[in-house]
């Protein structure tokens, strides 16, 4: 067995494995690092939550005795079934930027009305159009402005099936005993990171946006790096 950790950084079912590859990339000096993809998944049948835990569990080898597992966006509601599926090996979870784990509710449930409303409406034939298709394209273009580097992001993005947003999480509490750490990057995440704050878990903010780990990838490769070195310490 490695006494290392591993570091599997978890993208959004919505997005591509991408999102995390700079980061990873100035994490591999230090750690090993896995990006796992979960492509594809969001825009098929169900269960999300069980194909999403096992997509990850593939890339999580049987020689590494502890993980950190790292969630990015709606990522963060799966890392519990995550947990379940590496067989108790998670010793640190980190969200970033990343919706907080929502035991035996839907996207949908735990999000504003306005938004189920929105997503239903946009809805054809059970399908939503690949996320960047949400939003003005102008937005795109500021959250990305690298033209090769937006080129390679929407390469990877797909229809929703609206399921996604309807799935119950699942009702696991395993990883509720687990070191965790929340790292805000947007305004658009402030109540979780608020929630996380409440919870007592070390939290951390930063004035970036959403895509900072794509498009300035340091101080997520540093916070996350700062987390394992506290982890080896406890």
């Amino acid at each position: 067995m490695s006494h290392a950790p591993l570091l599997i950084l978890v993208h959004s079912p919505l997005v591509g494995p991408s999102t995390w590859q700079p980061v990873a990339q100035r994490l591999r000096g230090r750690f090993e690092v896995r990006v796992p993809s979960l492509h594809g998944i969001a825009a098929g049948p169900g269960p999300y939550a069980r194909r999403i835990a096992e997509a990850v569990a593939r890339d999580a080898d049987a020689h590494h005795d502890e993980i950190v597992l790292v969630g990015h966006s709606g990522a963060g509601a799966y890392l519990p079934a995550i947990v379940d599926a590496v067989d108790g090996r998670v010793t640190g979870i980190a969200f970033v930027d990343a919706q907080l784990p929502r035991p035996g509710l839907s996207d949908f449930d735990a999000s504003p009305p306005d938004f189920r409303e929105a997503l239903t409406a946009m809805a054809d034939d059970g399908m939503l159009p690949p996320w960047n298709q949400w939003f003005a394209p102008e937005l795109m273009t500021e959250l990305i402005p690298h033209t090769e580097q937006r080129k390679a992001f929407l390469a990877e993005l797909h229809p929703i099936a609206l399921a996604y947003f309807q799935e119950p999480a699942p009702p696991t509490e395993s990883w509720s005993a687990t070191q965790c750490t929340y790292l805000q990057l947007s305004e658009g995440y402030l109540e979780q990171a608020d929630r996380a704050a409440a919870l007592g878990w070390p939290t951390t903010r930063l004035d970036a946006d959403h895509l900072a780990v794509f498009t300035g990838p340091e101080p997520a490769a540093d916070f996350l790096s700062e987390f394992v070195e506290t982890l080896a310490k406890r």
